[in-house]
């Protein structure tokens, strides 16, 4: 509550769902205040996780090659990379 500059008794109806949609600039605070508390908490589990298991594997597509006229070795081409 003191975080988001609300009172306590607004955060308990908040948890106990008798408001359910905050005021614009209450939704900001609240968006803000998720995202630094709790995203750095899902990666660090996720670090965790990778640690101690397999790892993380990396799976995407990528654009490699130089700027070449078409049909040459150089030609740039969309490539699968599977990096762990």
């Amino acid at each position: 509550a003191q975080a988001l500059g609300i009172s306590q008794r607004t955060v308990e109806r908040y948890v106990k769902e008798q408001i359910r949609k905050p005021r614009k600039d209450l939704r900001a605070r609240l968006e803000r205040e998720v995202k630094t508390r709790w995203q750095p908490q899902v990666r660090a589990k996720a670090r965790k996780t990778a640690a101690t298991s397999d790892g993380i594997v990396i799976d995407t597509y990528a654009r490699i090659g130089y700027k070449a006229p078409i049909n040459t070795t150089d030609e740039d081409r969309m490539r699968h990379l599977e990096v762990a």
